[in-house]
């Protein structure tokens, strides 16, 4: 006998709005995979007549108690909060729902925080109330002394406005608290997160962005490489030229004959590869885009099979492999996609490529991360969101590892910092950091191999790699004010 999945929770959803902007919610909420049983409206006006919509009239200073009201009132087991301005991913309520089951008293899911220009400001994946998302089971409110089970869904499922008042902020969390007041709700966290099944069709039209400054030297050789590429697609290059002081501008206008597509952007108002990438992401006319580095190469057949990849993933990944331009670092090979073990799977920025639709929603390239991490974040963002990171072994990059010592230790340095900044944003996801005794014998390793800074060049290399990166640790934990050594 075959198994009947069990019926979701009805949801309601109560939409607070004090300042009167309510419609980017109720749109969000009618693309809904679940389909919300009522809207109810908390602003000062209410929205047109329409047979789903209900409207809670309001003033700022009553609007907390109009949206509790308003969740008293519906006729549904469950009521979901969103402010005005947010945008719910499709599958939002059908995630509150899978979780609620079985009869949780509070369940929430993480936040993507956006700038007033759409790009990604943060996450929000905590514990805490503020910030999240989340729904209550109605019977609850009111009542006191009840125990019922507090569900966190490691995902992020609501695009949230960082410029959002106060008052809304407060408004849509009323009923929460009042639950968490009032009640004995204990902790648990939802199922992980499902990958989505990608775009199901090939690019119409592929675009290449190249971060780039100062990178005269070694851009030349890149372009040529993709002069040279298999791709039977329309597609276009941009090198994204990020305040150079060389040739860089010059050296890719040369360029032209082989390569018809390439267009130079300026991205010069501030330095950062994420920002570059944004701008190029802006400026991109395909639908697929795919990203690699100034002083690495190409193979021949790497945009082909990043696209052949499409249909399948939201973002993808390629492999990198350093044999060609560092042969005399073997070690230090980048790892496959299939062999990370951090947290979650990642497409490298020296080699990923991804639908412009996806990047759009997730909020392209986070500009806090420098010198690393960044790729760490978009790929975690958007396992996160429900979309399917994929790997294309076959999308071969050449790539370039650093030879000077000092600039090695800066990269390294700069890794480390960005690990403290990702265990900050993703520790309640499930991003552990490593357990005391890893440490111990790390830093350990450190100080017994320090007379290698005075013997052989590899060995000193070795060390530098390790102990920048750990310095790295300890810079990146005072920032963020977490403890990942």
């Amino acid at each position: 006998m075959t198994e009947v999945a069990p019926r979701p929770p009805a949801f309601g959803v109560v939409v607070a709005a004090p300042d009167g902007d309510w419609e980017p919610a109720v749109r969000s909420l009618r693309t809904q995979s679940l389909p919300a049983s009522s809207i109810t409206v908390v602003a000062p006006t209410g929205p047109p007549p329409a047979p789903d919509l209900r409207h809670a009239p309001c003033t700022p200073g009553t609007a907390a108690e109009a949206c509790v009201g308003a969740a008293r009132a519906a006729p549904v087991p469950y009521v979901a909060f969103l402010h005005g301005r947010d945008e719910a991913l499709p599958g939002w309520l059908a995630d509150l729902a899978r979780a609620a089951h079985g009869g949780a008293g509070l369940v929430q899911c993480g936040t993507l925080r956006l700038r007033t220009d759409d790009l990604v400001d943060g996450i929000t994946l905590t514990p805490a109330l503020d910030g999240a998302a989340y729904a209550v089971r109605r019977a609850l409110l009111g009542a006191e002394g009840r125990t019922a089970a507090r569900v966190t869904v490691p995902r992020l499922l609501v695009r949230r406005r960082a410029d959002d008042t106060a008052a809304t902020g407060s408004a849509a969390r009323a009923a929460g608290t009042a639950v968490l007041r009032d009640n004995h709700l204990t902790s648990s966290v939802g199922r992980s997160p499902a990958a989505a099944a990608g775009r199901g069709r090939v690019p119409d039209f592929v675009s290449v962005v190249i971060p780039v400054r100062d990178g005269a030297l070694t851009l030349p050789a890149q372009l040529r490489a993709l002069a040279a590429q298999t791709y039977a697609g329309g597609w276009e290059v941009l090198v994204v030229d990020n305040g150079s002081a060389d040739a860089t501008r010059e050296v890719a206008e040369k360029h032209r004959c082989g390569l018809p597509g390439l267009r130079v952007v300026r991205a010069t108002e501030r330095a950062g590869e994420s920002y570059a990438r944004n701008l190029g992401v802006a400026a991109a006319r395909g639908d697929f885009i795919a990203f690699c580095d100034a002083d690495d190469v190409a193979d021949p057949g790497w945009l082909a099979a990043l696209a052949e990849a499409a249909p399948e993933a939201d973002v993808v990944g390629g492999g990198l492999d350093s044999s060609v331009l560092s042969p005399a670092y073997a070690d230090e090979q980048p790892m496959p996609m299939t062999e990370q073990t951090d947290f979650l799977p990642f497409a490298r920025g020296a080699n990923c490529a991804a639908w412009k639709e996806v990047l759009v929603t997730i909020g392209g390239w986070d500009e806090h991360y420098r010198g690393g991490g960044e790729d760490m974040d978009l790929s975690w963002r958007a396992h996160l969101c429900g979309y399917r990171v994929g790997y294309a072994p076959e999308a071969r990059m050449h790539y370039r590892l650093r030879a000077e010592l000092s600039s090695l230790a800066r990269q390294k340095w700069n890794y480390g910092r960005s690990g403290a900044r990702l265990y900050a944003a993703y520790r309640h996801a499930g991003f552990e950091r490593r357990d005391s005794r890893t440490v111990l014998m790390n830093w350990s390793w450190l100080v017994l191999h320090a007379p290698d800074l005075a013997r052989s060049p590899n060995l000193r290399r070795r060390w530098i790699r390790y102990g920048a990166r750990l310095s790295g640790f300890l810079a990146g934990s005072a920032e963020q004010g977490v403890r990942y050594l």
